[in-house]
């Protein structure tokens, strides 16, 4: 199983996964032709679209992508149904296939187990699985809850988010409604919040690539994001540190096996 994340912010996500027989995407938030422009493999050939939540920088091109590539389409139900009716009417005849957190789905030889996160919409992250290969997705939620963290302890990769740096968050210009809402377990993860998840995850020596996403561009930045997850690492393991961007692909993850 390999992996990329072709955008990561508040503008527009949309992660990549590519295992032997299947093409997954999560999220749509960026232009088909956007995308394109950014990787070197055809996106048309997508199998599976996996929406984490209806915002629309996960959402936006939902209707358009799914058209062109035929995917089916996993999503909670709440989340269609809420979703900007400028999306929701162009989705008639799409294929969906309606998934409820805590749960287990499979399509091909990709497996995917489904969490709750706390956001102020219903969102999903992933635990995604192929060949004893496995991948944690955690993005736009305020906390982790403990159970998960067991289970996060056992991925060979995760992409988590590391949305602001606290002081730079507090101390900007947005309104103090907007800042409320970051900062509460249903908004935004910091990146001491993140460090101290990864912290706990990297404890049990297994994961080997961290990608930290979701950075906001005027609260937080590369180097305070990798920094503050370092910083709160010790001992010998140290696990490859990556961050994701809002304008450009990352590069590609391979998660091999090591028979």
């Amino acid at each position: 199983m390999k992996f990329q994340i072709i955008a990561s912010g508040s503008k527009g996500n949309m992660t990549y996964i590519e295992t032997k027989e299947t093409k997954i995407l999560i999220d749509a938030g960026i232009s088909l032709k956007e995308a394109k422009n950014r990787v070197s493999y055809p996106l048309e050939q997508i199998d599976v679209i996996i929406i984490t939540h209806n915002h629309s920088d996960h959402i936006k091109y939902l209707p358009t992508i799914a058209r062109h590539t035929n995917a089916v389409v996993y999503i909670q139900k709440g989340s269609l149904d809420n979703a900007p009716s400028a999306i929701k009417d162009k989705c008639e005849g799409m294929k969906f296939h309606y998934i409820e957190a805590n749960k287990k789905y499979v399509f091909r030889d990709f497996i995917f187990f489904t969490l709750l996160l706390s956001h102020d919409v219903d969102c999903l992250g992933l635990i995604c699985s192929n060949n004893k290969k496995t991948l944690g997705y955690i993005t736009d939620t305020g906390f982790l809850p403990i159970p998960y963290l067991d289970l996060l302890k056992k991925v060979d990769a995760l992409v988590i988010e590391s949305n602001h740096d606290i002081e730079l968050l507090a101390n900007s210009d947005r309104h103090w409604s907007l800042k409320e809402r970051i900062f509460s377990i249903q908004g935004h993860m910091s990146n001491l919040v993140c460090s101290q998840i990864v912290r706990e995850i990297v404890s049990a020596r297994k994961v080997k690539t961290i990608i930290l996403a979701h950075l906001s561009e005027d609260c937080n930045s590369e180097e305070l994001a990798v920094d503050t997850v370092l910083n709160a690492l010790d001992g010998e393991f140290i696990p490859q540190i990556m961050v994701a961007y809002q304008y450009q692909a990352t590069e590609m993850v391979e998660l091999k096996n090591d028979d």
